[in-house]
């Protein structure tokens, strides 16, 4: 069975699911038990993908990687071959409300410049789309913290050179 997109988003919502239930066990021996299955699964899992990556070339890996569902299980293991700056730059091409510039990447803390764009744009709303954005592409980024874009300097309404009669500068005097 091959799964779309969509059943892999379905899946991983379900998988969510389960994993909060765990919570919700009673007793405390089972609850730590199932998490250290869990645990040791994954592992296992992120073991078998690295072993896997070291028999790729890097195209192959990019191609991996770019897939939505094998990106995120790559990065869970810490696997993913683009840096987080790279990752980071391509989720703020596809954030709608504004443009967002990456300043820079400081360990957990991201740093962008917002420009709202658009009817009704606001920096807010802006922030969070980006949050949002950052959040799916670099899990490990704690934190974003953004500045707004200064406003564009009024043009001048009269040219001051025009105000010189031909020949003549402010220097010329």
């Amino acid at each position: 069975m091959t799964w779309t997109d969509h059943d892999a988003r379905e899946h991983v919502t379900r998988t969510e699911e389960l994993l909060a239930r765990i919570d919700e066990l009673p007793d405390a021996h089972p609850r730590e038990q199932a998490r250290a299955a869990l645990h040791a699964v994954v592992e296992l899992y992120g073991e078998c993908l690295a072993r896997v990556l070291r028999h790729t070339d890097a195209t192959t890996a990019a191609h991996l990687a770019a897939d939505e569902l094998l990106g995120h299980v790559l990065l869970v293991h810490d696997l993913h071959p683009d840096p987080v700056a790279t990752r980071v730059r391509r989720a703020l091409q596809h954030v709608r409300g504004g443009e967002a510039e990456l300043l820079a990447v400081d360990g957990p803390v991201v740093r962008v410049r917002l420009r709202p764009t658009g009817c009704g744009a606001s920096h807010e709303a802006l922030h969070t789309a980006v949050e949002t954005a950052v959040a799916w592409a670099a899990p490990e980024i704690e934190r974003v913290e953004s500045t707004r874009d200064a406003p564009d300097a009024p043009a001048a309404l009269i040219p001051v050179e025009s105000l010189f009669r031909p020949g003549t500068t402010a220097g010329s005097r």
